[in-house]
């Protein structure tokens, strides 16, 4: 029986082991829904593991936010690293910023920011998808944002909370991301997601901070507001894996790295496709075309 219990014990360590080398997102347990209503956050106020991050700018949170919600504004999520505009900031800095609002890894998030723009709404989740690097497994993001909080007339509080800060050791999954090498190394396995907007992606239009229009061979493209109704609310899970699988196929086991011009928007899809739709291998490129077009020895498709 003891050799038994040893063989067995043996194979689970085997199995787990296989499950992080080839699908290190399956090791991450979630109890709280990705995207969560209005109707959702306002009956789990006051919950004590419940922390609800409120990522726009200080005035407008001061003007009336969620209540009991703390305020860190989404810039101090990505920082500028030399010529590079949005690059995730080091564990040490994570460290601070997540612990100093009192969260710790098994703290529940729901990242609220605001829809105004399409832009706003891609920078609250890549806030989301920094929790998740950082470690934590339970991060949510508020549908519709403080637009649709405010339109439904949901409780307003002017209150400026002072979170009790708390020590916080983040366990940095380096798996969802991806260099400018490992896409070169890696370029004929994977699926690339270009996900800016099609004029982009052909090379149409050029934006000042990515020099050499146009895009990573094989990339395709799926622009990020594909992923939101008109009134800045997410589309219904069957809709997106309708619009994902009409890009990459209905094998889900290929890794796929998204990238956009500046690292901010890409996050979107890596979040979809893995928190709400169940792809495995997903990585983010945050240098995206920033970086891949200031290297002249990277091939570009396009003008």
């Amino acid at each position: 029986m003891l050799l038994k219990d040893g063989v067995m014990k043996n194979l689970r360590l085997f199995l787990i082991f296989l499950g992080v080398l080839f699908f290190p997102g399956l090791i991450y347990a979630r109890n709280l829904p990705p995207i969560v209503s209005p109707d959702w956050l306002q009956q789990h106020l006051g919950e004590p593991e419940l922390i609800i991050l409120d990522v726009r700018r200080v005035e407008a949170y001061r003007e009336g936010h969620v209540p009991g919600a703390v305020n860190v504004y989404a810039g101090a999520w990505a920082y500028k690293k030399g010529p590079l505009y949005n690059e995730r900031p080091s564990p040490e800095e994570l460290n601070e910023t997540i612990g100093a609002v009192g969260i710790d890894l098994s703290s529940k998030v729901v990242v609220v920011g605001s829809m105004e723009t399409i832009r706003e709404g891609y920078q609250t989740i890549r806030v989301a998808c920094t929790l998740l690097y950082a470690g934590l497994e339970d991060v949510a993001v508020l549908d519709g944002g403080m637009e649709r909080w405010m339109k439904e007339k949901r409780p307003i509080s002017l209150k400026v909370e002072k979170p009790t800060a708390k020590e916080f050791v983040g366990r940095y999954r380096t798996d969802m991301f991806a260099d400018k090498d490992y896409i070169k190394n890696n370029i004929e396995k994977i699926i690339l997601l270009d996900v800016r907007e099609p004029e982009y992606f052909r090379g149409e239009k050029k934006v000042d901070c990515v020099p050499r229009p146009g895009h990573i061979p094989g990339a395709f493209n799926l622009p990020t507001s594909c992923a939101f109704r008109s009134d800045g609310t997410f589309k219904p899970k069957e809709e997106l894996l309708v619009i994902v699988e009409s890009v990459t196929g209905a094998d889900h086991t290929r890794e796929i790295v998204t990238y956009c011009d500046t690292g901010q928007c890409c996050p979107t899809w890596h979040y979809l496709l893995q928190e709400l739709l169940g792809f495995p291998r997903v990585r983010i490129y945050d240098g995206s075309m920033q970086e891949w077009g200031a290297d002249l020895s990277a091939p570009l498709i396009g003008k």
